[in-house]
């Protein structure tokens, strides 16, 4: 694979405001989905916070030699429903979330203790490309189910509509076309070209829908943006309703 940029290339400031924001796009999809898919309450705006306050501390650390976004991890989303399911409320589900971080924090710290000592060329045998692949293209199809869901309910009426399952496939459709098949520029910026592409179809069907009378094609609710200050609010730290429920765990 050819790279357009090496590790240590910087792009033109304007690029680098393009490319931050086709990172913020992405990041925030994959950030928000965790805690939306598990619910139970969970605070989007607290995984975004988290993410960013773990990337700060994990690029300090590393002295900014990985230049890596610390997001939600879809990997933990089957024991985080299983710590839901198996505990005697939510509350107390917040527990063994945070009992399981701090266990894999613990694992991933062994492991930089090893690697630290030994390299990581037993890592690259251990689970090589052949293994990596194949298990992040599972992680991906087993929420596939999740988004198809999601797109079919996204519209802004909350109703199931199939039309919203259209602008999500002209969505991927452009993502996947720019990716592979664009120019330079194109290429770099996959996810700006395929939001855009779905967003300018949503907003077509919508004001198609709006004119006719059809709700079905109502995709997009512009109305929040009238009131911009209700896009932000401050993190609710669900997680802290782990310490109100110890009582209850001792009880079990």
């Amino acid at each position: 694979m050819k790279l357009i940029y090496n590790v240590n290339d910087k792009p033109a400031p304007g690029q680098l405001v393009v490319f931050a924001f086709q990172q913020v796009l992405a990041i925030m999809a994959a950030t928000i989905a965790v805690p939306m898919i598990i619910g139970h309450g969970m605070s989007t705006a607290a995984a975004i916070f988290g993410a960013g306050m773990g990337t700060f501390i994990y690029v300090f650390f590393t002295n900014r030699k990985s230049p890596v976004f610390l997001g939600s991890s879809f990997a933990f989303i089957g024991s985080m429903n299983a710590a839901f399911a198996g505990a005697v409320s939510a509350q107390a589900g917040y527990v063994g979330l945070l009992f399981g971080a701090l266990c894999a924090g613990l694992v991933y710290v062994v492991l930089s203790v090893v690697i630290k000592s030994v390299g990581v060329d037993w890592v690259n045998k251990l689970m090589p490309p052949v293994v990596i692949g194949p298990t992040v293209a599972i992680i991906g199809l087993s929420l596939a189910g999740n988004a198809v869901g999601d797109l079919q309910t996204s519209s802004a009426t909350g109703e199931a509509t199939q039309w919203a399952v259209l602008c999500g496939l002209i969505a991927l459709f452009a993502t996947m076309i720019a990716s592979t098949y664009g120019k330079k520029n194109a290429k770099l910026i996959p996810f700006i070209i395929g939001i855009l592409a779905g967003y300018a179809a949503a907003a077509v069907l919508t004001l198609i829908g709006q004119s006719t009378g059809n709700t079905a094609m109502v995709i997009t609710n512009f109305e929040p943006l009238k009131n911009i200050h209700g896009l932000f609010a401050m993190p609710d730290f669900t997680f802290l309703k782990a310490f109100g429920a110890m009582g209850e765990v001792d009880a079990a």
